[in-house]
């Protein structure tokens, strides 16, 4: 009977030892460490590396992400396999932050087995990065502007005299423009933008913009021999320069009369008619006191169809032959809008319409040209003819003496309005018809 019982208590022993061991291997079947080192690693304006410390046996990473509206952490990314221990956050908004957190898991008997929570932590996606656009609106002024980023907090310009930003001045913006004045005229600025979040009392700032060059604009208005008292008119010239044609240029023929007499014009140009050969004659315009205008890069649209690169190619074009921006615009066929408007007031052009017209265009006659110029002139008025006709040329040699001699002094259109104003220049963006009338709506 002894033998019996201590046979049953080794056997009951002997299956407690069983069960036991088998709790346990099932308790540690089913545990698994929590994620240990969970950290951001590179991030940009749409994506976030995250790194974190393998864990022993894991079968793979689940990532939450912490949801405001809902108040609860949410799956966002399922990592399977055990030894991958970074991982990328892809196509997320810019400028965001966000509140993580990762576990480990495992399968046992069929079944997945969630390690406990790691430690939250934050992590953001830069802002995206800004493309600045600057421009010199009037004398002495720096103008900056660039699009709104999303997200960001505020924005930080540099700018300085040099491409290497050497010796630059800084300052923090919430808004996206800038302005600086009392600046030497003739200078030549850059400046760089780049937008930043706050996260946790520290900024996180997207790259720096491309930088853009400013050349401070000088007066629109160089010569000051007008007599305020006495009729002025101001002729303008669109379309050209002409080309040379059988040894002859009409341009070069207008100048020669304007420079006989002692005159100025303003000259609205098309920027793809400017090559070696037409740049000698903005550059003579520019030593006569004439006034350099844009009439945009191609004349290919009117109204609503002028972009804004149509404005900016033509202004660049202008500069790259004569070395000086225009200072006024002429909208083709007059039609203006209010994104013309708004390009010419962010370069620091008025824009031009005019008072008289000689349709010099439909006549090609000089004798009709002259009369239409002569009969409707007044003081303060603005004569639009073109440069690139033969007939106009000739009616400008008959004209301009003409002019003078029934007092005129005859001036470029930003010279006339500004004496005509008593000595306020013309503003950028607003179109003039004459020296005192205003219409932004032709």
């Amino acid at each position: 009977m002894e033998k019996k019982l201590k046979a049953l208590a080794f056997t009951l022993i002997l299956v407690i030892i069983i069960v036991a061991g088998t709790a346990i291997g099932v308790v540690k079947g089913k545990s698994i460490d929590p994620v240990r080192n969970f950290t951001m690693g590179d991030t940009t304006n749409d994506s976030v590396v995250l790194n974190w410390t393998e864990v022993d046996n894991a079968d793979g990473y689940h990532i939450y992400s912490f949801n405001d509206e809902s108040k609860a952490y949410e799956n966002i990314a399922n990592i399977d396999k055990g030894d991958c221990c970074s991982y990328t956050v892809e196509n997320i908004e810019s400028g965001a932050i966000y509140r993580l957190k990762i576990t480990a898991y495992k399968y046992f008997n069929k079944k997945e087995y969630e390690s406990k929570e790691a430690e939250e932590i934050t992590v953001y996606s830069l802002p995206s990065d800004p493309v600045v656009r600057g421009y010199s609106p009037e004398e002495s002024v720096l103008c900056a502007e660039w699009d709104e980023q999303k997200n960001a907090a505020g924005y930080e310009i540099e700018y300085a005299k040099g491409k290497d930003f050497s010796g630059c001045e800084s300052k923090s913006l919430t808004e996206n423009s800038f302005k600086l004045e009392k600046l030497k005229p003739g200078d030549v600025y850059y400046l760089r933008v780049r937008a930043f979040i706050n996260v946790d009392g520290e900024k996180a700032y997207s790259n720096w913009s491309k930088a853009a060059e400013v050349k401070i604009k000088e007066k629109t208005v160089e010569y000051s021999n007008l007599d305020p008292n006495k009729p002025i008119v101001a002729l303008s010239f669109d379309d050209g320069p002409a080309f040379t044609a059988d040894g002859y240029n009409s341009t070069k023929d207008i100048l020669d009369t304007l420079e006989k007499y002692g005159a100025r014009a303003t000259f609205f140009m098309v920027g793809s008619r400017i090559n070696e050969s037409t740049a000698q004659l903005l550059k003579r315009e520019v030593k006569l006191g004439c006034e350099l205008g844009n009439h945009t890069y191609a004349h290919t649209g009117y109204g609503k169809n002028v972009t804004v690169d149509a404005i900016k190619s033509g202004s660049e074009a202008i500069k790259k032959a004569s070395g000086k921006y225009p200072t006024i615009f002429r909208c083709p066929g007059g039609m203006i809008t209010a994104e013309i408007q708004k390009e010419c007031e962010k370069e620091g052009m008025p824009i031009a319409y005019w008072s008289v017209d000689t349709e010099d265009w439909k006549s090609r006659d000089t004798d009709k040209i002259y009369n239409a110029a002569m009969k409707n002139v007044y003081d303060g008025a603005i004569i639009l003819m073109h440069d690139i006709y033969p007939t106009t040329a000739d009616a400008v040699k008959k004209i301009v003496p003409k002019l003078i001699d029934e007092g005129y002094q005859i001036a470029t259109v930003s010279e006339m309005l500004t004496v005509k104003n008593g000595g306020k220049p013309p503003k950028a963006g607003q179109q003039y018809v004459d020296y005192d009338t205003i219409n932004n709506h032709t």
